[in-house]
């Protein structure tokens, strides 16, 4: 009977294990850490930019530069909009790109 315990406890460690090493792969790579110290531990969180104050400014500025740019009265201040609105977008997210993330 002895052995028989001794089997069944080596199995159920072996099982345990097993399930403890298989880590998904997502659950690896959602957090960066980084070890400063013996036991302090940093997680970097990075926000996105929704560039709201970026794409209503260029929206705004490239529909008013857009008719005398393009020309065509309306067809130029939408197209002068639109790619206003974009590169006002990409603008704003490259000059706070560096205050989006941080360490926690």
């Amino acid at each position: 009977m002895r052995t028989f315990h001794k089997i069944m406890t080596t199995v159920a460690l072996a099982a345990t294990a097993a399930t403890a090493i298989a880590v998904p792969a997502d659950a690896r790579t959602r957090h960066r850490h980084h070890y400063y110290g013996r036991t302090y531990y940093r997680h970097r969180v990075c926000r996105h930019s929704p560039a709201t104050t970026g794409t209503v400014v260029g929206g705004v500025a490239g529909a008013v530069a857009g008719p005398s740019i393009i020309g065509h009265g309306l067809l130029g201040a939408v197209a002068g909009g639109v790619g206003g609105a974009v590169a006002g977008g990409a603008i704003d997210r490259s000059m706070t790109a560096r205050s989006r993330c941080y360490y926690r």
